[in-house]
């Protein structure tokens, strides 16, 4: 532990250093003036670590989750070396305190409590403590200081990569592709045409690769299918062939993503676009237990003639179920 001058010292560089990180979360950032009539903000559901790598990503964003967690580190370097405590009790306090600035933002709007602020600022306050436990000989020394920071570079990079690469992973690396037509739908209404034969788009030559399917053909227009929350994600294609276009212009078809009762996507098709192209859709499908998919005809021929075809879902991966499963606990 500091003591005599140099512990007088490390006391004003910590309060001096405690009133910056103080503007930042209230004032700075131009806090005062985005304050205005917003009501409460706040997060309580836990989203993850917000510790990514910048490649794809927003800088400001980036920056920000960086500034979160490198700038409570000193907090766990110093505050140990002051204070004689372990570290249940240095991290319970932190924790403590670092909940109740977070409340003040809220209350004051001039911030928003976020239970991954939260998380991030506990780990970086973790990385300072780790960082000063590792010299245990020389800390009231500017060489045993510098030692302790050198370690804390080391630790930040450290933790950096793997709640990086963890993150990494879980936004990007996907589960298994699953064909729609696999499925089997609850009410059996949906036809696929088996043959996957072709058609033509505008001057486009389309053949169906997975799955196709034509709405001149179905019962009904309306289908649902159970996913149980198994899936991220579904895309695929979607037009009206050319031969309808010519024989239906006064046609508009609108198709509907529904996701346990609450529209999530929907997307419109003029039939007298001879010379439109296929296009594509994609939407999430994070937790949703039930997918129904409503084809649509508002034309004077009630015959909807839309296609759609190679229709697939991903799977969540193996990190992202996991994640998934804690998170239907809160």
């Amino acid at each position: 532990m500091y003591q005599g001058k140099s512990r007088k010292f490390i006391i004003i560089l910590l309060s001096l250093y405690t009133c910056l990180t103080f503007y930042f979360m209230f004032l700075g950032f131009d806090r005062s003036s985005s304050s205005l009539d917003q009501g409460l903000r706040y997060s309580l559901t836990p989203q993850g670590i917000p510790l990514h790598f910048p490649m794809g990503r927003d800088f400001t964003i980036w920056f920000f989750e960086m500034g979160n967690f490198i700038a409570f580190i000193p907090f766990g370097m110093v505050i140990p070396l002051l204070f004689r405590c372990g570290f249940i009790r240095f991290i319970s306090i932190f924790i403590l305190c670092i909940t109740m600035l977070e409340t003040l933002q809220m209350v004051s709007r001039l911030g928003a409590f976020d239970v991954d602020d939260i998380l991030i600022n506990t780990l970086g306050a973790a990385v300072g403590y780790g960082a000063q436990r590792i010299e245990r000989n020389q800390r009231n020394t500017l060489k045993g200081l510098i030692r302790i920071f050198l370690t804390a570079i080391i630790f930040s990079i450290g933790m950096i990569t793997v709640v990086g690469g963890l993150n990494h992973y879980l936004d990007n690396v996907d589960g298994k592709s699953v064909a729609l037509n696999e499925l089997a739908s609850s009410d059996g209404a949906v036809v696929w045409d088996k043959g996957l034969s072709g058609f033509t788009v505008g001057q486009t030559k389309i053949e169906p690769q997975i799955n196709l399917y034509r709405g001149k053909h179905q019962k009904t227009n309306e289908f649902s299918y159970l996913l149980n929350g198994k899936y991220k994600n579904m895309e695929g294609y979607f037009a009206i062939p050319g031969d309808v276009s010519r024989m239906a212009s006064d046609e508009t078809i609108t198709i509907s993503f529904i996701a346990d009762g609450t529209e999530i996507y929907s997307l419109g098709l003029s039939a007298d676009q001879v010379q439109n192209q296929p296009d594509s859709f994609q939407t999430p499908l994070k937790g949703v237990n039930e997918l129904t998919i409503k084809v649509m005809n508002d034309g004077s021929n009630r015959v909807t003639n839309l296609v759609m075809w190679d229709i697939t879902l991903t799977e969540a991966n193996t990190g992202q179920k996991f994640i998934n499963s804690i998170k239907s606990i809160f």
